[in-house]
């Protein structure tokens, strides 16, 4: 007998099949990819809408992110405690799974250290199911990529606070995203690593001079 997943598939029905694999993951690959799926969505609208954003503080920005998540029917929350006030939260509904993200607005590599430094730190579980991350950065000047290649290129010299750090490419969004992952503190050595998804956020709108 077919599986609804496999009938789901057969047919074609791919929104049908995006829906039950966001209600019911049977691993932690389809929990993050579909998350991540959904948050490359959700950036692209608060993009599109950046002139709504640029004035915006960090709880505002996490608040729509977590609200829009929560409109694709993810279990999203901001302010969370997890050994302190998480930015944003999604967990699975079995509660075998879950993402954690901090959030900072771009005031300057040492600021978006501290962000990082939060997550690892304080937040983050690191065992199996629990241990990919979030770090989101609200970037409300011009120059994005420019800013966040800045970002990338410091932060994979931070060797020192992070032990064993890597960095690897994002193909979803090549030049706004990529992967850190290092050992995380509180597990120490062994599988797996912790996996943050680096992230920019551009709300930045240049004004029009022209009439």
């Amino acid at each position: 007998m077919s599986t609804l997943r496999e009938l789901l598939s057969t047919y074609g029905q791919d929104e049908l099949l995006e829906q039950f694999i966001r209600i019911s993951p049977r691993t932690y690959d389809e929990f993050i990819d579909t998350l991540y799926a959904d948050l490359d969505y959700i950036v692209g609208l608060i993009e599109a809408d950046a002139k709504d954003f640029e004035s915006a503080g960090e709880d505002e920005l996490n608040r729509e992110i977590v609200r829009l998540l929560q409109a694709r029917f993810h279990q999203a929350s901001h302010d969370h405690d997890e050994g302190g006030h998480v930015d944003v939260r999604v967990v699975s509904r079995s509660g075998k799974f879950s993402w954690l993200a901090e959030a900072k607005l771009d005031k300057g590599a040492a600021y978006l250290q501290k962000g990082v430094h939060q997550l690892a730190d304080r937040y983050a579980r690191g065992t199996p199911g629990h241990h990919c991350g979030g770090f989101l950065i609200y970037v409300q000047k011009s120059r994005c990529a420019e800013r966040f290649k800045n970002w990338r290129d410091g932060f994979s010299q931070q060797t020192a606070d992070f032990k064993n750090l890597s960095i690897d490419d994002c193909p979803q969004r090549t030049e706004y995203s990529f992967y850190s992952n290092f050992i995380l503190p509180r597990i120490g050595e062994g599988p797996p690593p912790y996996r943050i998804r680096h992230m920019a956020v551009s709300a930045f709108r240049e004004a029009n001079t022209h009439p």
